[in-house]
């Protein structure tokens, strides 16, 4: 894709990259949500949508397609696209989801996470997507001002589930 600085490089995922992602996106996710969640539904949620034969399976969909920040052969931040995908609201739009993006928090505050964000918009642009939209956690202050920042705004809300805890997403879109 294109090259943040020499450290970093931002690229389409590949098949090998499947069992560093799937640890990544564990990583991420636990860093994040753990201290807000019970360990049972955190395990729950982490067994049924990070495994690797799904990471596997994900990456032969025709419509995902993860970008991934790596700093010297080592994974640190991800991105989850997916196309022909839509929200309430948004039907009649040709729309891409940000399902995931992440960073390990170890690189938080270096401008990455916005450099991942526009490689999603570039490629959600070659894609031909009209507008692109995310649910965030109603209760993720700093994810929401970020993408604020990056210039998406709230059109709804939906629910969900994390192990067996329903859950209050807001819905963000930005029109491209």
């Amino acid at each position: 894709m294109n090259a943040i600085t020499t450290q970093f490089t931002i690229r389409p995922a590949q098949w090998s990259d499947a069992p560093p992602l799937r640890d990544l996106m564990e990583k991420t996710f636990v860093d994040t949500y753990a201290s807000y969640n019970t360990p049972t539904n955190m395990q729950l949620y982490i067994s049924t949508r990070f495994g690797l034969t799904q990471v596997q399976l994900e990456l032969r969909n025709e419509n995902v397609h993860y970008l991934i920040v790596e700093k010297q052969s080592a994974l640190i931040g991800f991105a989850k696209l997916v196309q022909n995908h839509s929200a309430e609201g948004l039907e009649n739009k040709k729309a891409l989801e940000i399902e995931r993006i992440y960073l390990d928090k170890a690189y938080h505050g270096q401008q990455l996470g916005a450099q991942l964000m526009q490689s999603c918009l570039e490629w959600a642009k070659k894609s031909a997507a009209e507008v692109v939209w995310l649910g965030v956690w109603e209760h993720n202050p700093k994810a929401i001002r970020f993408y604020e920042k990056m210039g998406f705004e709230r059109f709804g809300a939906h629910s969900f589930t994390l192990g067996t805890e329903v859950q209050n997403d807001f819905l963000m879109k930005k029109e491209i």
